[in-house]
């Protein structure tokens, strides 16, 4: 069985790529492809998403456990895991929305949709059908996320008093520090 994705970005227009994968190569195969065909870094961390029709993420496939809590279950991996153990049969026949993070620490994501199923065929090898427009840089600028935050309100502005700091009866920090604390 091959999947046939469409994978786009929210930030950039023009971006937009088809992905032809066999059904039992592994999320470790997609992602490679689509670090190659992004021109991204393959040592950044990425994560797939399941989510439903409206985008909420409902499992999350990853490339390294970070679980340490051995009480929870640990996310699939994408080395261990391939797609036809998440998309089965009934599932491929309906539009399966996935997120592919390639930008944990801004949260960026590349939105897929397997969009055609084709059976009875097979591929030795992920192919893409379609490449059109640059992916997003892979490193988000963390600083312009707050660009426009408004601080005024914050400690450090112009207008903080210390006299309105609460040291619970200490004249200065270092009382603090030497009652204990």
């Amino acid at each position: 069985m091959i999947y046939h994705f469409v994978v786009l970005s929210d930030e950039v227009d023009d971006f937009r790529r088809e992905i032809d994968i066999d059904a039992e190569a592994t999320f470790q195969d997609l992602n490679d492809l689509l670090l190659k065909t992004c021109s991204y870094k393959k040592d950044l961390m990425t994560s797939f998403f399941v989510c439903d029709e409206f985008w909420d993420k409902k499992q999350e496939i990853t490339a390294v456990d970070m679980n340490d809590n051995p009480e929870e279950q640990s996310a699939p991996l994408m080395g261990h895991t391939h797609l036809s153990d998440i998309i089965n049969e009934v599932e491929a026949k309906k539009k399966i929305n996935l997120l592919f993070e390639f930008d944990i620490m801004c949260e960026r994501y590349l939105y897929m949709q397997l969009k055609e199923v084709r059976d009875h065929e097979h591929l030795l090898q992920a192919v893409i059908t379609l490449e059109k427009g640059k992916a997003p840089k892979q490193e988000g600028d963390i600083d312009s996320m707050f660009k426009d935050l408004d601080t005024s309100d914050m400690y450090g502005d112009d207008s903080f008093n210390d006299d309105e700091l609460d040291l619970d009866g200490y004249q200065d920090l270092e009382d603090i520090e030497g009652s204990g604390y």
